[in-house]
């Protein structure tokens, strides 16, 4: 019997495009995790007026660095990993856990 020749064909491989498991497992990740950013009203609503109040009276402090204070003062979104967010957590007590939390929940608030 003769066997046939498979037609050897050349391919290109664009590595550029070629997905890691490990990138696959991290894009899962963050999406568990939520949002990238939100507004700073969807996250006032989900901690409610109170937590909000109090933290809002640390971070006027005169003690509390200016910068913060005003980039607080400023902001309007929140974006995850910011310094902004991480002093926001710091001053209502959040955990990086709650903090992803609170992406998660205030995604879900539309305005």
């Amino acid at each position: 019997m003769a066997r046939k020749r498979a037609a050897m064909t050349n391919a290109t491989i664009d590595y550029s495009r070629l997905v890691k498991a490990a990138d696959i497992k991290a894009q899962a990740e963050a999406r568990a995790r939520g949002p990238a950013e939100i507004s700073l009203l969807q996250a006032m609503i989900v901690i409610g007026e109170e937590k909000w109040a109090e933290a809002m009276a640390i971070a006027e402090d005169a003690a509390y660095p200016w910068a913060m204070r005003a980039a607080l003062r400023g902001a309007t979104m929140l974006v995850r990993g910011s310094e902004t967010t991480d002093t926001l957590a710091f001053l209502l007590g959040l955990s990086p856990d709650e903090t992803d939390r609170l992406f998660l929940d205030a995604a879900e608030v539309r305005l």
